[in-house]
């Protein structure tokens, strides 16, 4: 069997606004190295340093050179390659019967398009390993999300949806909703959380009261937004934990995975930041047991793939005791999976933090030299591993630090971003 990793992040329609927000933004189809092994192909927009190859190869990561296929132009890559499949067409003329699986960031109509393409080009199987289009757009859209947690009885936040007359507005009386579901929401805990129906990493998430901004600052940003009708309005919680669980869902009638789990790490303004493993929650298990639920749902409407659950764990002020609920889920790949893949490859035991760093260093050989003695040793089983190295253009490099402790990972993590941002400040 060969796979085709496309894990262009633009693939889904609430991740394409994130292109103007991150830097390095369409470099992001290099984090699938770290899932790909010999044999399998990895589609990327811009050419992958070759030192960098050959460092994951050193650590049996990633795929043979000439296995990363080059697709140039502008858009998602699944649509690059429709219109252009030569590339893909010509690796693959060897596969045969053996099966072909694409395996895209998210479930898009260009996936399968591409396809089929390719399926009218060698006349083999190719399939996709993903949920239906329009299920993983269902599934991405928070507020259907949270009412079919409710119908399931799995907890979500205290709060309610706001609908705007359509997305965005520029008049004071287009975003009433919202200031109303506001003030409802406020006398709950002081703090509110809005948040968009579609988006990812904090791209449409706001904050009213302690640590954000006030009702008509949080309106006045949300009017200069045209990406969402719905509003996700919730009295905001102090977390104790913010867990992740990714499960993977076959696509034939085999059982859900197990299920791996690590702590979102947050940075101002709640953007995602990376993860951390283990994950300090005391509710775990009940946690698990809700996204099995959904995951089953997903699963008899088409679903199959990688999905994320996100779930915040905070101090009841009625019990004293832990609580938890349903964030949000997220129908693909998402950042915890390339840490998670590298933990489950090179160290199944560890622990690990990860994160984005700044660095000044233009090339991996200088990220390499920085970090010296502090990169993963086999025998060692511990040390960090950069990756997302396209980035290095934007002063911008991913980092994932494994060790025997999650301790002793945020200590090596530490270290490593320390010596980066040396180089930075440097430049």
């Amino acid at each position: 069997m060969t796979r085709i990793f496309i894990h262009c992040v633009g693939s889904l329609r609430s991740l394409q606004t994130l292109d103007a927000a991150i830097p390095g933004f369409d470099r992001y189809p290099e984090r699938a190295l770290l899932l790909a092994e010999p044999g399998d192909l990895v589609c990327v927009g811009t050419a992958v340093d070759p030192e960098y190859l050959e460092f994951l190869a050193g650590l049996g990561l990633g795929p043979r050179p000439e296995d990363v296929i080059v697709v140039e132009g502008t858009g998602p890559l699944a649509e690059r390659l429709r219109a252009a499949p030569h590339p893909l067409v010509e690796r693959l003329r060897d596969v045969g019967g053996q099966g072909v699986w694409i395996e895209p960031y998210a479930g898009s109509d260009a996936a399968f398009a591409l396809a089929a393409a390719l399926r009218c080009e060698l006349g083999a199987l190719i399939r996709v390993r993903t949920g239906l289009p329009e299920i993983t757009t269902h599934a991405d859209q928070k507020h259907l999300m949270r009412e079919r947690a409710q119908a399931l009885g799995i907890p979500v936040a205290e709060g309610e949806v706001a609908m705007l007359a359509h997305a965005g507005g520029r008049r004071r009386g287009d975003l009433g909703p919202i200031r109303n579901a506001i003030e409802r929401q406020l006398g709950v805990t002081g703090r509110v959380i809005v948040r968009g129906s579609s988006g990812a990493s904090g791209s449409s998430t706001f904050v009213v009261g302690r640590g954000g901004d006030d009702t008509d600052g949080v309106l006045r940003r949300i009017a200069l937004r045209t990406d969402n009708r719905w509003y996700l309005v919730e009295a905001m919680v102090e977390a104790t934990a913010s867990p992740n669980l990714m499960l993977d869902i076959p696509a034939d009638c085999g059982p859900i995975g197990p299920a791996e789990v690590s702590d979102q790490r947050w940075g101002r303004t709640l953007v995602h930041d990376g993860n951390q493993s283990p994950s300090c929650a005391r509710l775990a298990a009940p946690m698990e047991g809700w996204a099995r639920m959904l995951a089953s749902w997903l699963r008899r409407e088409g679903y199959a793939g990688p999905v994320g659950f996100d779930f915040v764990e905070y101090r009841d002020r009625r019990t004293a005791g832990p609580s938890a609920f349903l964030a949000e889920v997220n129908p693909r790949v998402n950042g915890a999976s390339y840490p998670l893949a590298v933990r489950r490859r090179l160290a199944p035991r560890a622990a690990f933090v990860s994160g984005t760093v700044q660095t000044g260093a233009p090339r991996f050989a200088d990220v390499r030299a920085t970090l010296g003695t502090l990169l993963f040793d086999p025998e060692r089983g511990s040390g960090v591993l950069p990756y997302a190295t396209g980035g290095l253009g934007q002063g911008r490099c991913a980092v994932v630090a494994l060790a025997g402790s999650r301790l002793r990972a945020a200590e090596l993590y530490g270290a490593a971003r320390a010596r980066l941002e040396a180089t930075w400040a440097a430049a």
